[in-house]
């Protein structure tokens, strides 16, 4: 166990490595684990799976206290959070159903659990148990995952893994499938194989369970779409570069500017005012009238891993009034810092290696994956700081540890400042961690739109380590090189505290620094070893 983790990581990394080794040794099979997988697999990965049933065996919904608000429930007073690792390494705390309070999840809700458990269950799991979201029927989803799965084993894959992945899918299915044989001891157990199943098998489980064709937020993402042809928005997005094919791809619409346009159609449709106000599509007046919440924006569907639509985020057109970006209000489905838009379109290219990259807009995402379609997929944070959940919902899709992520934000200070400020929430991942040279004052869409897909490309492409910045910041708030002794010392100490969370590029930054400070690197070599020594 490296000795420059912090202690809660340490001792949950020690759990989860306790556990690995009980299924190693056949102390636990490896259905224990596939069982578990069935509850949580959806949205965490193996290790959190780990240390959710280790903290809490009969946990069967976990959620984080902001995604339990959202759902309309409070977490009780006094409940003792079951921590877990984000994809970037921090702690943090979530709570499972049975700890909160509140209203019933409705049937449109998303929640990992499935209609019906295989056996054996764990004998504190209650009854009846909710169903799946945008679950299909019977018929039609044991027809698509018979042709998912069929050749489940072939193509080289391991018997266990072409195994495993088939019966996630058909419990998150509903199907009831029988436990397969396993080896008594599951001498693959780690993180790398866990991970890679729980990737493959959301994916077989969202192209057999299809996304929701039905609810409100479908209902308005066809009304938008139904309104692009006649408004400004077509002419506009291809002048920037997005031309019709890109528009039709992304599925992009219109918001009209009418009051309650939108309003008016959903009615019709049988949805009536307060589920409309629920789902954040339109506000309450002072008068109690219902205003649409967007009007005379190019209107972003973001969807959840399942692809269903949860949300909007709509751009104005230039020179007009309100914000650029307008993102819809949290609802029980959209939680602005869970989501990444764009992370559902991307995900097939993402099982394929592309590098994932992260930019501000939804046009940014946009203009990345058509500059490099084959070595790059973008999502976007709309606006917002990366966070921990958005971070762990990229890992759910691609793999972190192998094709790290380049970060491509804005080419001025303030987004500098927010690569930067990205670091902690990336420092944890395996791959490697990089920015993008874009020119200053410029994002990938407006580079885009100045000068083609070529210069997208090619900004990409020159990548430089994010860490690089991270330690130039730090050197330069302690002090850097021009200040007195003491400065320079505190700014080398400042510098090696955010080596240490990379022992790989260590030996990089440790020449850069002291060629920065004008300093001996045996100086900052003594300083790092005392920064990481318990």
């Amino acid at each position: 166990m490296p000795h420059g983790l912090p202690g809660d990581e340490r001792v949950l990394r020690g759990i989860a490595d306790q556990e690995t080794a009980r299924l190693r040794d056949g102390t636990l099979p490896w259905s224990w684990w596939l069982e578990r997988a069935v509850l949580h697999g959806r949205r965490y990965g193996y290790l959190g799976i780990l240390l959710i049933s280790a903290q809490w065996r009969g946990a069967t919904d976990v959620r984080s206290y902001e995604e339990w608000r959202s759902a309309g429930r409070q977490v009780r007073k006094g409940e003792t959070g079951i921590r877990v690792l984000g994809r970037a390494g921090a702690p943090r705390a979530v709570f499972d159903v049975s700890q909160t309070d509140g209203l019933p999840l409705p049937a449109s809700l998303p929640t990992p659990l499935p209609a019906s458990l295989p056996t054996p269950l764990p004998a504190s799991l209650p009854t009846p148990l909710p169903a799946p979201f945008t679950t299909p029927s019977r018929p039609e989803a044991a027809h698509r995952f018979a042709a998912l799965t069929g050749n489940a084993g072939g193509g080289g894959v391991r018997r266990v893994e072409a195994d495993s992945v088939t019966f996630l899918v058909a419990a998150w299915l509903g199907l009831a499938p029988s436990m397969p044989d396993f080896p008594a001891r599951a001498f693959w157990a780690g993180p790398g194989m866990g991970d890679r199943i729980l990737r493959t098998a959301r994916r077989r489980y969202e192209e057999a369970s299809g996304a929701s064709e039905h609810g409100i937020m479908p209902d308005a993402h066809r009304f938008f779409r139904a309104r692009l042809a006649e408004s400004w928005v077509p002419r506009y997005l291809a002048g920037r570069g997005f031309p019709a094919g890109v528009q039709r791809r992304w599925r992009i619409g219109y918001a009209p500017d009418g009051a309650r346009a939108l309003t008016g159609h959903l009615r019709t449709l049988g949805h009536g005012d307060d589920e409309i106000v629920a789902s954040g599509l339109a506000r309450r007046g002072h008068a109690g009238r219902l205003h649409d919440t967007f009007r005379d924006r190019a209107m972003f569907a973001i969807r959840t891993a399942d692809g269903a639509v949860a949300g909007f985020i709509g751009r104005r057109r230039d020179g007009a009034r309100g914000p650029k970006y307008l993102n819809g209000p949290d609802t029980f489905l959209f939680h602005k810092g869970e989501l990444l838009y764009g992370l559902h379109e991307a995900r097939d290219r993402l099982a394929a290696s592309a590098r994932p990259v992260i930019v501000e807009g939804p046009l940014d995402a946009i203009a990345v994956t058509i500059a490099g379609p084959a070595e790059y997929a973008a999502v976007a944070t709309c606006g917002l700081a990366l966070t921990s959940p958005q971070v762990d919902a990229l890992g759910n899709v691609a793999d972190l540890d192998g094709a790290g992520v380049l970060v491509a934000l804005d080419g001025d200070p303030a987004g500098r400042s927010g690569a930067v400020r990205a670091w902690d929430r990336l420092a944890g991942i395996g791959g490697p961690i990089d920015t993008a040279a874009l020119p200053a004052g410029r994002d990938p869409a407006g580079l885009l739109k100045a000068d083609g897909r070529a210069a997208v490309l090619r900004a990409l492409r020159a990548r430089t380590p994010l860490m690089d910045a991270v330690v130039d910041t730090a050197l330069e708030r302690a002090g850097g090189p021009f200040g007195g002794p003491e400065e320079q010392l505190a700014a080398i100490r400042a510098a090696s505290k955010i080596i240490a969370t990379r022992p790989p590029d260590a030996a990089h930054q440790v020449v850069r620094v002291a060629a920065r400070m004008n300093v001996p690197t045996a100086l900052v070599t003594e300083i790092l070893i005392d920064t990481v020594s318990p």
